[in-house]
């Protein structure tokens, strides 16, 4: 089995805000990746949450981090300075801020178990 950091970010998304924050990965977070981080590039994935949540599940928005990069390489607001400068950085974190409820969730995973 090989041993590849693999991260995943669970974010709780504000009611009415899934498109807003749709949006916000696709034209703000991608391209301050893109411009700051290329070496990140096709090394993510969104995943939306369903429309239809059984009773009693947790509805987030899940991003997969694949690959060696440290964890502190994806932190946006590093991210957004190098990309766009710190003013803009503030607003771009205080606008994803208003969208999320509650803290994000971080696991942490080494890989694969063979079954």
């Amino acid at each position: 089995m090989v041993s590849v950091p693999r991260y995943v970010l669970a974010t709780y998304v504000k009611q009415g805000r899934d498109h807003d924050f749709e949006m916000f990965m696709r034209e703000v977070v991608a391209p301050a990746e893109a411009q700051a981080r290329p070496h990140l590039v096709g090394r993510w994935r969104l995943l939306r949450p369903a429309a239809d949540q059984p009773e009693g599940s947790t509805r987030a928005w899940l991003v997969f981090f694949e690959g060696p990069a440290d964890l502190d390489e994806w932190n946006l607001e590093p991210l957004f300075e190098e990309a766009y400068g710190v003013e803009k950085a503030r607003e771009h974190m205080q606008y994803f801020e208003d969208m999320v409820e509650g803290d994000q969730t971080v696991y942490a995973l080494e890989g694969e178990s063979a079954l």
